[in-house]
């Protein structure tokens, strides 16, 4: 009478990507080299992009978090910790704030419309 149950689709899905993981780590312990074009991301912000955000926010109209993370691969922790700095520096000023996000205005913006 009762028997096996069907698997559930997500559990079918966990399956196959297991299955997956196994073939190309046996495939790259043979030396078969599988290219795999993952983006980097970065967790740390080195002195060279955190410059180039510095500069690249100062054009734009709002940044928040989300915004850099995606332009630059940064991780939203990384973003946030870069945001906040420039926030300390006076370079940017915190236009709106709200329990997900953060929006930031650069300073010369922020003082034409009356927010700093």
């Amino acid at each position: 009478m009762g028997g096996k149950k069907k698997p559930t689709i997500s559990q079918l899905a966990k399956k196959e990507g297991k299955e997956k993981e196994q073939t190309e780590k046996k495939g790259k312990g043979k030396g078969k080299a599988t290219e795999e074009t993952v983006k980097k991301i970065v967790a740390t912000v080195p002195a060279e992009l955190y410059d180039q955000i510095a500069k690249d926010v100062q054009k734009m109209d709002y940044v928040t978090t989300y915004v850099i993370s995606s332009k630059y691969g940064l991780k939203m922790g990384a973003a946030s910790r870069v945001l906040n700095d420039l926030v300390k520096r006076g370079e940017l000023v915190l236009v709106a704030r709200s329990h997900r996000m953060n929006v930031y205005a650069p300073m010369d913006r922020a003082k034409k419309l009356g927010l700093a």
